[in-house]
């Protein structure tokens, strides 16, 4: 199967567990074969911050597996950053408008984003927006709508945000960016809303609600490994929060819940009972303002008196203290994390041929 024709122009939005979402452009230059190409890569945080500039190289196969690498400066070696070199696999669709998939690294591949890649049409094109929600009932909200080949003159009236939302004035704008302040009616319908800029549409853009009535800890379910101390590496996890409002059924953990977007919370870790004497906490590993999980080294620990080693089951708890449940309590999420040995084969017997 011929290779997609990928050469151009590229616009790239992507979430990264953790650190928030991030929009940019990737320019693929076609290379020697037709199944080669080159990249240039930059991305830009969308709640603001330093860029991130790449180059890369790509096979595609079967003309839809794309399957890449991608190399940059190395800020610092931390835990989570990232790395001089990433890998990419993504799925093209077949009419080529389109790819999605993951740039990823880490000793298990647990560290990435989550990418779409969308081909500039050169008409405007709407990708993302700063703020995942507004409040019903709150006035002059500025919110920043990114994108291409935004027109050269728009007016409030060539904005739309759906009923209850009101443009009250563009504040400013430039091809790739649009600043407007909105006001939201009180009796604003609650739900996810388009957002519309004369004929581009952004699906699915902007959630309107009254309140957050619940926060989840995403992933619910978690695995670290432990490592460092012989030649395995460590296997991170990188939690992160998002809230939720009940939706119009009144009911929470319903079909209809709006997902809002992250809140500022506080990381901790519990023991998760397994039996009266559980020490797990104390010996699996930390948990970061960021909701990064460090494991343990792994290896025999002669402090411990339960196990020989530092795995085990905590609960990672996030407390939102902003946000309140009806009794005035602070909102709590939880995730159940394993922390488990290094992934590794033994081998026990000569293997037959």
């Amino acid at each position: 199967m011929r290779a997609p024709r990928l050469a151009g122009k590229w616009l790239v939005t992507a979430h990264r567990a953790g650190h928030g979402n991030y929009v940019g452009e990737v320019v693929i230059t076609a290379g020697a074969a037709e199944d080669e190409f080159t990249t240039r890569i930059k991305l830009q945080p969308v709640g603001g911050g330093t860029a991130i500039e790449r180059t890369g190289r790509v096979l595609v196969y079967a003309g839809y597996s794309w399957r890449g690498r991608s190399t940059g400066t190395a800020p610092n070696s931390a835990p989570g950053e990232l790395p001089s070199e990433l890998y990419e696999t993504m799925w093209i669709s077949p009419d080529e408008p389109v790819a999605t998939g993951r740039w990823f690294w880490g000793g298990y591949d647990e560290f990435g984003f989550d990418v779409k890649l969308q081909r500039a049409s050169g008409t405007p094109m709407l990708t993302a927006v700063d703020k995942p929600s507004l409040m019903a009932g709150t006035q002059t909200q500025r919110i920043r709508i990114l994108g291409d080949s935004l027109p050269a003159q728009i007016a409030p009236s060539d904005l739309a945000f759906g009923s209850g939302v009101t443009v009250r004035r563009i504040v400013s704008r430039t091809a790739q960016e649009v600043v407007a302040e909105l006001d939201v009616a009180a009796a604003a319908i609650l739900g996810r809303r388009d957002i519309t800029l004369g004929s581009a549409i952004l699906p699915n853009a902007i959630a309107i609600y009254d309140k957050v009535d619940y926060i989840k800890v995403i992933p619910e379910t978690g695995v670290s490994r432990l490592g460092g101390a012989s030649q395995h590496p460590k296997g991170y996890q990188q939690f992160e929060v998002m809230a939720f409002n009940r939706g119009i059924d009144n009911k929470v953990s319903t079909a209809d819940d709006i997902e809002i977007g992250p809140v500022k919370v506080t990381w901790t870790v519990e023991e998760f009972p397994e039996r009266f004497d559980d020490d797990d906490k104390r010996f699996v590993g930390t948990l970061d303002s960021n909701g990064l999980f460090t494991p343990a080294p792994d290896g025999p620990n002669p402090e411990r008196k339960q196990s020989t080693n530092n795995y085990g089951n905590v609960w990672v708890v996030a407390t939102a203290e902003n946000e309140k449940d009806r009794y005035g309590k602070p909102l709590v999420g939880k995730a159940y994390l394993v922390v488990v040995p290094p992934l590794f084969i033994i081998w026990d017997r000569e293997m037959a041929p």
